[in-house]
Formats: C-alpha cells, sequence, structure tokens
C-alpha cells in the first residue's frame, strides 16, 4: 500500500477512536462525597423502578461504557500503527 493510503486509514481510525472516546469516556473513580444510604433490592424508587431494576440498568450502561472507551482506544493504536507502517514501512 502507498505511504498516503496508510496515514489516511491511521487517521481516520485515531478520529473514529476520540470520537468514541469523546462519547464514552474511560471509567472514572467515584469522587462524590457524602454518605449513601443503601437501599434493599425491592424499594421502590420515585420512577417507577425498583433498586434491583436500577442497578441491573446501571450495570450494563457501565459495561457498555468501559467496552466501547477499550475499542476507541484499540482504534486510536491501531491508527497509530497504520501511521508508523505508512511513514518507515
Amino acid at each position: 500500500m502507498s505511504q498516503q493510503i496508510l496515514n489516511s486509514i491511521g487517521l481516520l481510525l485515531g478520529m473514529v477512536g476520540v470520537s468514541i472516546i469523546f462519547r464514552f469516556g474511560p471509567p472514572q473513580p467515584n469522587l462524590e462525597s457524602g454518605v449513601g444510604l443503601g437501599l434493599e433490592d425491592g424499594t421502590p424508587l420515585s420512577d417507577g423502578r425498583t433498586v434491583a431494576e436500577h442497578n441491573r440498568e446501571t450495570e450494563k450502561l457501565r459495561v457498555l461504557h468501559s467496552r466501547m472507551s477499550k475499542i476507541g482506544l484499540g482504534l486510536i493504536f491501531i491508527g497509530f500503527a497504520f501511521q508508523l507502517w505508512g511513514t518507515w514501512g
């Protein structure tokens, strides 16, 4: 492949990776202060869901964000590899 094509592929992969990370940023530590009250799984919340339902939805969202941020970071690294290949290969 030509240098221009490899560099272009690398730049596109990097741009897609950065866009994914912008949307699904890497997991951050919980820095909230204060004390939370523990509720049992069957406790109803104000929106009609129970605590257990809320926890399941939150866990699905956490897994999605974790996977997508890893995919985005992987695309950035693959993009850099294509650019290096195009430059040095």
